[in-house]
């Protein structure tokens, strides 16, 4: 989802991004909602590898949609942080934020498996735990510090968090992502509870 919402604001027109926008989250409800009824579905019929199996044909179907839908544009200017950046072949590799992208995937994998481990395999007091939470933080950390110093184009410029408008946008998608994953657990727990008893 993440990569996807990467794409499309690297790849893709703002005037249409909108669209491009509406068809990858209408996929991903529609993904979200029929994912597990039709998983268990095959799982249970012709057996759990076909999940896996029928993956393919999909996915070079969007990977032909991709190619002829996303027109191949190569920009020779980036506005980053209000100043005008050139870029050409040569040195667009230098522009990429490897160092934050890999601090990022790092910190957040980390704090992903404490908060699954937490509870479910593991006390929260546990030591597996409460390690992965402190690394986390501490990749964390290190991504906001390469980003504020990076010579690239930042994976998170620290210039989004300036003014309250920007500070409001992001409190409020935060909460509505825990709003949506707290009413899932919630359903799955209560479709649990009625099919145990």
């Amino acid at each position: 989802m993440t990569m996807a919402t990467i794409i499309n604001s690297d790849m893709i027109p703002f005037k249409e991004r909108g669209m491009y926008q509406a068809v990858q989250n209408l996929l991903h409800g529609f993904g979200s909602i029929c994912g597990a009824s039709l998983g268990g579905l095959i799982a249970d019929t012709i057996g759990w590898r076909w999940c896996f199996l029928f993956q393919v044909p999909i996915s070079f179907f969007a990977l032909l949609v991709g190619y002829f839908a996303v027109r191949d544009f190569k920009p020779r200017e980036l506005v980053v942080d209000g100043d005008l950046v050139s870029i050409d072949s040569r040195s667009i590799w230098g522009h990429i934020d490897l160092s934050g992208s890999i601090l990022l995937v790092l910190g957040l994998s980390a704090q992903l498996a404490a908060l699954s481990m937490g509870g479910n395999d593991f006390e929260w007091a546990s030591w597996q735990v409460l390690l992965s939470l402190a690394l986390s933080i501490i990749l964390l950390g290190a991504f906001i510090v390469v980003e504020m110093r990076t010579n690239a184009i930042p994976i998170m410029p620290i210039s989004m968090f300036k003014g309250g408008l920007a500070v409001s946008n992001i409190l409020s998608n935060v909460c509505v992502g825990m709003a949506a994953y707290g009413v899932r657990m919630s359903t799955h727990r209560s479709i649990h509870h009625l099919l145990t008893n």
